[in-house]
This record gives C-alpha cells, sequence and structure tokens, in this order.
C-alpha cells in the first residue's frame, strides 16, 4: 500500500509522441548495436601518392597516402612558423580549393622527427575505419588513434606503449591486435611492451594483462 506521499506513476497518461519517442529511440540504438558485428581489423593497402600541397600552406610532406580519387591523407609541416615546426597530420581534399580543401589538421607532434600512418578497417564496414599514427624521434613516442569516418577525423587516444627493441623504445605496431567484440574496440598485443614511467623509466607490461579500449568515446587504457 502506497502512502499519500507516493504518486502512482503507472495512473500517468504519458503523451503518445514521447511514448513513439523512447520506443524508437530504443530501437535505433537496439538495430545499431545488432549491425555492429564482431571482427578483427586488418591493415588497409593504401596507395602512397606524390602531391603538391605548397598552394594550401603545406611543406616537408613526408608520407602521403590516397583514400580515394580526392582525398588524401598527409603528414606534413605548416610553412607559418608562427603555427608550429612540428610534423601534423593533415586530411586534404584536391577537388576543393582554398582552405575548404583542408578538411582536417592536427595538432602538431611536438618535437618528433617522423609521423607514420596505417590505416586499419574491418572487413564488415561496420566500424569507422582507424588511422594510426607513430611517432618518435631517436625513439618511439607511441601511436596516436584517429577514427576515420567519411571525411571525419577524430583524435579518440593514444597508445603509449612501445615495444624494447635492445634498449631502443620502437613502435609496438608489429605486436598490435586490434578486434571489434561488438560493443567496444579493444586494441591488445602478443608480445610484452613497455610503458614510460613519470621518471623517465619504463614499466613492462606481459601480453593478456594490458589493453586499451574504445568505447566509441575515447581510447582508455585497462589492466
Amino acid at each position: 500500500m502506497m502512502d499519500r506521499h507516493t504518486k502512482d506513476y503507472s495512473s500517468i497518461q504519458w503523451p503518445v509522441w514521447l511514448v513513439l519517442f523512447v520506443s524508437l529511440t530504443a530501437s535505433a540504438i537496439a538495430s545499431a548495436a545488432a549491425a555492429r558485428q564482431p571482427g578483427v581489423y586488418q591493415e588497409r593497402a593504401l596507395a602512397a601518392a606524390q602531391q603538391d600541397f605548397s598552394a594550401l600552406g603545406l611543406k616537408d610532406c613526408q608520407q602521403t597516402l590516397s583514400l580515394d580519387s580526392g582525398r588524401y591523407l598527409a603528414v606534413c609541416r605548416l610553412v607559418d612558423p608562427s603555427a608550429g615546426s612540428g610534423p601534423r597530420l593533415f586530411m586534404v581534399d584536391t577537388r576543393r580549393s582554398g582552405p575548404s580543401a583542408l578538411l582536417f589538421r592536427s595538432s602538431d607532434f611536438g618535437d618528433a622527427y617522423y609521423v607514420k600512418l596505417t590505416v586499419f578497417g574491418k572487413e564488415q564496414h561496420d566500424r569507422p575505419d582507424l588511422v594510426l599514427a607513430e611517432f618518435g624521434a631517436e625513439f618511439s613516442y607511441g601511436v596516436r588513434v584517429y577514427t576515420l569516418d567519411d571525411a571525419k577525423l577524430r583524435l579518440v587516444g593514444t597508445l603509449d606503449a612501445v615495444l624494447d627493441q635492445e634498449g631502443v623504445a620502437s613502435s609496438v605496431l608489429p605486436a598490435l591486435r586490434i578486434t571489434d567484440t561488438g560493443r567496444e574496440i579493444v586494441f591488445s598485443f602478443t608480445e610484452p611492451v613497455m610503458l614510460p614511467k613519470p621518471s623517465g623509466d619504463y614499466t613492462e607490461a606481459a601480453p593478456g594483462r594490458l589493453r586499451y579500449v574504445f568505447d566509441g568515446s575515447k581510447l582508455r587504457r585497462s589492466h
């Protein structure tokens, strides 16, 4: 029995439009979840390209990958010295002119000498592709992870793990495995990796004890 302070919500007549909205929203979420199938991400074989982007204010392009007949991923520096001297990731559409041709410009990669791009995708094509930008100087600094959904690039986080190659922090990509569970994307490793410590040293993490998880919002480290 309810007291006089308790409302009987079962007797409330909800507006028809609200009931329909809630029902349709729940159905859309369920359909989207069902549409995503578990699977493994594989490296996409994108062709390297030679393009002159100087008219867009870019210089020293160290890597350019062709996405299609007009769009490219490029690692370049900005001509404008006030914008910083570090390399950046750009998405360029050569079918456009002027500033609108730059579809995406990342923040710079600091004092990194190099940025190496690798693109991964699922065979089912039910998730955005992943652009992995491994960067460093004398040693690897880690990997920035971006989602690539049609003409949109978005930074979702960084893999700070590296491999120990004879005492040198090297790219973790040879040991990286990317899987989609259907609910989240998991980045795991097939061999021991090293994680940087605030002191500048590294600590070792065994395979199976470390992974990074992307839940659709951001990438987080999970032990």
